[in-house]
């Protein structure tokens, strides 16, 4: 028998402590997956008097590789939470279990630690289990007519044989988020646009994957997180509003600001906010008889007071993963 995708799941649960196996908790819906054993091979060259490789050892090991996530209301905060690292729950009226609550998602301090995950791919019954991965970039992407999608790169410890133990999993529900549930502003989450047709956003950690000892495993002791970058790419059809909007701001290197929302109704909702931004790059070519577009390259920035960026997620009412 051959394994196949179509017959393949991966499932994710949050590590405690790096590196110690997790026990899973989401079921992911994924599109495409390429996690997997790396090792840096060390080719001996001691000269012995003969034409040949005496010996190739193994040097640095480790795991890496990428998922395709399709996003649904149960999964995606979970893909933020590792991305950002910190999650809280958010009660407007301070009445608990009234029904408003949600988990707000920020990014990590410089004394604080990004979250890793233990993910275990399974292939019919065949399954690998990778320990202490860590988001190192997650690109969100939504477009008219498909399904807004997470790709998330992840860099860990190490690669194993076995599944993970499964607690109470969360799945995905029927339906993931369509093109049409998703709504962009120009502020936060109060003036709307239906001038953009597509986004991407690149929540990129910049981890130190080389942190190496020898203290006899040739593992990694540690994935640090670097400089958080953000940025992102705007479609904006081009007519007379994006001249004196968005363009101007280009133009005049004028702060500008992005809220992506994905909602099915009040309690299956996603809110992805960034509250400073500039356009670094922005482009009108014709590149035939249809509709002008703007290509619009943005980079967020530090704002005077709160987050960078900051994930609202309203099918979670508990403020953890």
């Amino acid at each position: 028998m051959a394994y196949t995708g179509s017959r393949s799941s991966v499932l994710l649960g949050v590590e405690s402590t790096f590196g110690t196996e997790a026990t899973a908790k989401y079921k992911l819906p994924f599109k495409s997956e390429s996690l997997n054993h790396k090792v840096d091979a060390i080719k001996s060259e001691a000269l012995l008097g003969v034409r040949g490789i005496k010996s190739l050892a193994p040097g640095k090991i480790g795991a890496e590789g990428s998922l395709e996530v399709e996003l649904y209301p149960e999964t995606a905060g979970v893909l933020f939470y590792l991305a950002l690292g910190k999650a809280a729950l958010v009660d407007p009226d301070s009445t608990p279990s009234s029904g408003d609550e949600y988990t707000q998602i920020t990014p990590i301090g410089l004394s604080e630690d990004l979250p890793s995950a233990s993910i275990e791919v399974n292939h019919s019954g065949q399954s690998f289990k990778y320990l202490g991965m860590k988001l190192n970039q997650l690109r969100f992407s939504g477009s008219v007519g498909a399904i807004p999608t997470v790709t998330a790169d992840f860099v860990g410890k190490e690669e194993l044989s076995g599944a993970l133990t499964q607690g109470t999993l969360t799945t995905p529900g029927d339906d993931p988020y369509y093109f049409k549930e998703l709504m962009l502003y120009t502020d936060e989450f109060t003036t709307s646009t239906d001038l953009y047709s597509s986004v991407e956003l690149s929540i990129n950690n910049n981890l130190d994957t080389d942190d190496y000892r020898l203290d006899g495993t040739g593992k990694r002791k540690s994935l640090e997180a670097g400089t958080l970058e953000i940025t992102g790419s705007i479609d904006i059809i081009f007519g007379p509003t994006t001249v004196s909007g968005e363009y101007t701001e280009f133009k005049n290197f004028t702060e500008a600001a992005l809220g992506i929302e994905l909602a099915k109704d009040a309690t299956n909702t996603i809110q992805i906010y960034i509250p400073r931004l500039l356009f670094s790059n922005m482009t009108h070519d014709i590149s035939g008889p249809d509709k002008i577009m703007l290509k619009a390259e943005f980079t967020a920035l530090i704002p005077l007071s709160g987050d960078i960026i900051k994930v609202s997620d309203y099918t979670n009412a508990v403020g953890s993963y």
